[in-house]
């Protein structure tokens, strides 16, 4: 057996393991979409073993579960932040939609939709600030089922966007350009209905 003797082995707490490998996950996300989304892919680039993959998240689509889940926990933390400090509710849902139309967070959720469809999600954080987001949305103008209604076209459009936008603007006959004014015209757009 050929061992390199100079190669040291570094040692990392069971929750610096699991971040450097979410970290990874998520840099060839953006990189290379969800064909990066390997075990075997992103221990290669974290430079740690398959087995340390595995160790932590098991296969490939629990390592994707686990870096959407992470995403998600983020941009929901975000947004409610935004919230918190009085910023307007069309630059957040621009931010939501910037966030879900580009970096692999569209893509990724579409895929665990389409791998899960037949599951209810199970309680959990991500589901506690939606519902702490709405009822922040929702106001005297606004109603709950308003803000649901309007969560819900930003995300499907951003999410949209980010998985055939390319193909779908070129039959439109979108340039570049129109494509990218795309999130601020909806934001104006629903807020004139609101």
């Amino acid at each position: 057996m050929n061992v390199n003797k100079n190669h040291k082995r570094i040692r990392r707490s069971a929750e610096e393991s699991k971040r450097l490998i979410l970290d990874t996950a998520a840099t060839r996300l953006r990189e290379m979409g969800l064909d990066g989304l390997t075990v075997n892919g992103v221990a290669r680039a974290a430079g740690i073993s398959h087995g340390t993959v595995i160790h932590h998240f098991g296969t490939t689509e629990d390592m994707r579960d686990a870096l959407l889940d992470r995403l998600t926990q983020a941009l929901l933390t975000d947004i409610h932040s935004a919230l918190q400090q009085d910023r307007a509710p069309k630059d957040i849902l621009a931010d939501l939609f910037t966030t879900l139309s580009s970096g692999g967070h569209g893509p990724l959720l579409a895929w665990r939709a389409l791998n899960h469809a037949d599951e209810t999600l199970p309680e959990s954080q991500s589901a506690t600030l939606f519902h702490d987001i709405l009822d922040d949305l929702a106001n005297e103008t606004v109603h709950r089922q308003e803000a649901k209604m309007i969560v819900l076209l930003v995300a499907a459009a951003a999410m949209g966007l980010s998985i055939c936008g390319s193909p779908l603007t070129q039959l439109i006959g979108l340039s570049e350009a129109e494509r990218a004014a795309f999130p601020d015209w909806l934001a104006r757009l629903v807020q004139a209905s609101g």
